[in-house]
């Protein structure tokens, strides 16, 4: 394709993608171009899967093609890193915005330089909006200071160790993404100037609200940044810099000021906030009146962490105008806040990122970054209309064994039980227990031949079904809970992703571990940064209950559990995968059976379920009763896994320890934590400074109490988020694609066992499947 195509087709993907769906003929008239041109544009779109064709519909005659932009996976990210605290923003390639967010963790600053909080976040970002770390195409990154020709932080208010650094290359190593960095006021001129308070102006000034003035120009639309990158900074100039600053740091100042203002604001009379009031807009008087003479703006706006004070200052700063300077008239209509408010230098930073790095996000230079607002949206495929949720959620369980009791927590979600599924006709009492008086049939195909309305299903069978009743459900587009693991291979449990994808049936795992305290603090406690970036992990599970729970029934076989790494293990994967916010792609391992399988005592148990013969006086294990026909699982097991991002992890699974509970170590380069107990009541310990032994840590959580249901508050969260996610299409915070990693760690660790250690690569899933799953299962039209 020749340069100039090159730029027609930028051309026509930028009034597309404004457009959102088109005729040919609309898009020729927006860009002025061509018929010919404008289809052989869209043909060379949609060859790179950026555009779509939509089937054409109930036209009489020959009906017109229309056509919409394809969001896709990849992802563009706006950071702001000035304010008190760390700003987000997140859009696909269409533009539109994903996510924003305030952030509970403060900026780099020089006592404290590190950016792996802020990486944190933007993983944490990702996952939140079920996206992966390499779907992110760009980042663009806010800061203070300002950046010369070459890209170099020229003055480093925010991180000294940052000065005549290029920060672009620094971020991009440590992020693992191209980013682009700019000075904050520039970034957030631009934004108001695209699609804010200074789209109208011809020209106009930006003004950071406080006592030292820092500002840009913009002039028909785009910031004029001179040619080092100071164009604004009258600050600097010693005539504009002996004003009175409030005492401290600047962020501290700030809030100082902020809640001043916000008394004032409450209450007009406020003596303290009218002096705050009095101070600022003198201090600001005689750079802004030399601004306007020199500019002369259509519009003033005031931004920065004060510029939701616009309309309190402005009047009392246009009647300083007025008396410092003759023959202006600068009344208050001229003065007015920014309309993207805080997210100003965020948007303005996405703005560039995609302005920068067009070839990347769309495989065309030049295409002009798009309009961007706080008004988040949401692509077609990606939201599905909110169901009236007085509807009653109707519900089947499928297996009433050990862990069907689950399904009773979707009352509490607005739902009830309807029917249930066993084969086994002595659990037609338990079924009539449980759930009071519904049909119990003896297979998935009679409940569908039934003609009974179900919402979705709950699989708690045996764990060697889950794939065919799993698939089976998908099949009859029934949304379908399974117990984890999700399967016990890999192939079934990819198979169960495809059937899911292919039908459209939403497919929830129940890794309801990632609702529980000790797990979701923890991984607070490595989102917020507190322990740097996670380098290792390690956990180590005490199963003392294994030989009651696992070693008297199908779990002790090979080929009905395949390994205990999974029946067990799956959930601290999981858990390992999720706080690190990554996957096992390496396994190797070491395991025996070194107790268990002495053991003489020996019985057929499938006339008994567990609570027949589980007791906390079949101690010690050797002198266990009843044992299953036949073991050939594991009691004790050690994988070592390498991950996609170079975390690395161990898990250390040994059924006859006296004890039972699970311990997780995280290791970053800043810290490390470790539980100590798993439920309320225990505690998470922190360590990070250098000491000799230090049994306590520096710093202890108590695990907070989760409240009632299983696994200590976490399966009735874990209900209601399947509920939600059936009924709204809403994100949850387990993942069948991250299930599904689980599996493949435990199966992978399973073989390499087995196999004299031998190391097990994990095979990757089809982009299209990861894509959809990432994107939270959308209804596609």
């Amino acid at each position: 394709m020749s340069a100039i195509d090159v730029k027609l087709v930028a051309q026509c993907l930028s009034s597309l993608r404004a457009q959102d769906r088109v005729t040919i003929s609309d898009l020729a008239e927006s860009t002025g171009l061509s018929r010919p041109t404008v289809t052989a544009a869209l043909t060379a779109l949609m060859d790179s899967g950026l555009v779509i064709e939509h089937e054409a519909r109930g036209a009489a005659g020959r009906p017109a093609r229309t056509f919409s932009p394809i969001a896709g996976s990849p992802i563009v990210v706006g950071l702001d890193l000035t304010r008190s605290t760390v700003r987000i923003v997140v859009a696909d390639r269409t533009g539109r915005l994903l996510h924003r967010r305030d952030a509970e963790i403060a900026p780099p600053a020089t006592a404290r330089p590190s950016l792996a909080p802020v990486r944190s976040l933007l993983q944490q970002t990702i996952e939140r909006i079920g996206r992966r770390p390499s779907d992110v195409v760009a980042i663009g990154v806010a800061v203070a200071g300002l950046i010369d020709e070459d890209g170099l932080l020229v003055s480093a208010p925010q991180v000294a160790e940052w000065s005549g650094k290029n920060l672009s290359t620094m971020f991009s190593d440590y992020f693992g993404a191209p980013v682009v960095v700019d000075n904050d006021l520039s970034l957030a001129a631009e934004a108001e100037s695209r699609g804010g308070a200074l789209s109208d102006a011809e020209a106009g000034v930006y003004a950071l609200t406080w006592h030292h003035v820092s500002a840009r120009v913009t002039a028909a639309g785009h910031v004029l940044r001179g040619r080092r990158g100071r164009a604004g900074e009258v600050g600097l100039l010693r005539a504009f810099s002996d004003v009175a600053v409030p005492q401290g740091p600047f962020l501290e100042a700030v809030s100082r000021i902020a809640a001043e203002l916000s008394r004032l604001r409450d209450d007009p009379a406020d003596s303290r906030g009218k002096a705050a009031l009095e101070a600022l807009s003198a201090a600001m008087t005689p750079a802004m009146a030399a601004l306007l003479l020199t500019v002369d703006p259509d519009v003033i706006v005031l931004g920065g962490e004060l510029g939701e004070f616009a309309d309190l200052v402005a009047e009392p700063l246009a009647e300083g105008i007025r008396t410092a300077v003759t023959g202006i008239d600068a009344g208050p209509w001229v003065i007015r806040g920014g309309a993207l408010g805080a997210d100003a230098a965020a948007l303005g930073a996405l703005g560039l990122a995609f302005e920068k790095h067009s070839s990347r996000i769309y495989g065309f230079p030049g295409v002009p970054a798009p309009t961007l607002t706080t008004d988040l949206e949401h692509e077609e495929m990606t939201a599905d209309t909110p169901a009236d949720e007085t509807t009653e959620f109707r519900a089947a369980v499928i297996g009433v064994g050990a862990r069907a009791g689950v399904a009773l927590h979707v009352k509490a979600a607005g739902g009830v039980v309807v029917a249930a599924v066993d084969p086994d006709p002595s659990t037609h009492e338990r079924a009539s227990r449980l759930f009071g008086d519904v049909p119990v049939f003896a297979s998935v195909a009679d409940l569908i031949a039934s003609g009974i309305d179900v919402d979705g299903a709950f699989v708690t069978t045996p764990d060697f079904t889950h794939a065919d009743v799993a698939v089976e459900l998908l099949e009859a587009g029934i949304a379908t809970y399974i117990e984890k693991p999700l399967a016990i291979s890999i192939d079934d449990a990819d198979r169960i992703l495809e059937t899911g994808y292919r039908t459209g049936t939403k497919v929830y795992v129940g890794h309801n571990m990632r609702h529980m305290q000790v797990v979701k603090m923890m991984k607070d406690i490595v989102d917020r940064g507190e322990i740097g970036e996670v380098k290792a992990i390690w956990c180590r599970h005490f199963v003392g209950h294994g030989g009651d729970y696992y070693f008297k029934d199908w779990h002790a076989e090979r080929d009905k559990a395949m390994s205990l790494l999974l029946q067990k293990g799956a959930h601290d994967i999981d858990v390992m995968h999720w706080i690190a916010g990554t996957s096992t792609r390496s396994v190797v391992g070491v395991g025996d059976l070194a107790v268990y399988g002495d053991v003489e005592s020996r019985r057929d148990n499938s006339d008994r379920r567990m609570g027949d013969w589980f007791s906390m006086s079949n101690y010690p294990p050797l002198a266990q009763q009843d044992l299953n026909p036949v073991i050939d699982v594991e009691d004790i097991s050690m994988i070592m896994m390498r991950t996609d991002s170079g975390v690395l992890m161990s898990y250390q699974q040994c059924h006859f320890t006296p004890d039972y509970w699970r311990n997780y170590t995280v290791i970053g380069t800043e810290g490390r934590i470790e539980n100590f107990d798993d439920d309320a009541g225990g505690e998470i310990r922190l360590w990070n400074a250098r000491s000799d032994y230090l049994e306590k840590g520096h710093v202890r959580y108590p695990i907070e109490d989760g409240g009632d249901g299983g696994h200590g508050g976490a399966d009735p969260l874990t209900v209601a988020e399947f509920v939600e996610f059936v009924r709204n299409g809403s994100a949850t915070q387990t993942s069948p694609v991250a299930a599904r990693d689980a599996v493949a760690a435990g199966v992978g660790g399973a073989l390499s066992i087995r196999s004299g250690s031998q190391p097990f690569e994990i095979p990757a899933l089809p982009e299209g499947l990861l894509n959809y799953y990432a994107a939270h299962q959308p209804t596609r039209h």
